[in-house]
């Protein structure tokens, strides 16, 4: 009888010992299933828009880009192609490429751009002068699409304006 005084019942021990792991397994995997959901979100916010252009032999498909305003965008290349491209932008003091990319790959490249004019093209070999190039206009209010992340017709639209043009600048 004296040692049931002295011994702790082993029955509300366990029960307590069960529900502060219960607990803390709560605390610990509520938060990392939220930042599983959340962390997609967080980072397209921190890099802005997404910007899809493919590479072939030798053109980006879409090779002229309109996006509606300043900002920060990601610009995803593919390379739908079998040799190696890049993707580089320049214009309004900005100098900013991918990667060189072997066919079937892709890469990216985040630049904060200003509204104005810049030229895209690909810095590899001799690809600009064989036709892998085009423009990039910011602000011009007509590419409602284009910064979504998805291809849109929009650029066919813009056959009109290129036909003015010439086809080159500067």
């Amino acid at each position: 009888m004296w040692d049931e005084r002295i011994r702790p019942r082993r029955g509300p021990v366990l029960r307590g010992m069960l529900r502060l792991l219960t607990y803390t397994c709560v605390l610990l995997v509520v938060p990392l299933a939220l930042l599983a959901c959340g962390g997609d979100d967080d980072g397209e916010e921190a890099s802005g828009q997404q910007v899809d252009v493919s590479a072939t032999e030798f053109a980006f498909n879409p090779a002229d880009l309109e996006l509606d305003a300043a900002g920060t965008y990601t610009f995803h290349l593919t390379n739908a192609g079998e040799f190696e491209h890049a993707l580089e932008i320049d214009g309004q003091g900005i100098e900013e490429e991918t990667s060189v990319i072997g066919g079937g790959e892709s890469a990216d490249v985040t630049v904060d751009l200003a509204e104005g004019e810049y030229e895209i093209y690909c810095p590899v070999g001799n690809h600009r002068e064989m036709g892998m190039e085009g423009t990039l206009v910011v602000g011009a209010g007509g590419g409602a699409g284009a910064g979504t992340g998805s291809e849109t017709t929009e650029d066919d639209t813009a056959t009109d304006d290129d036909a003015g043009t010439g086809g080159t600048t500067g």
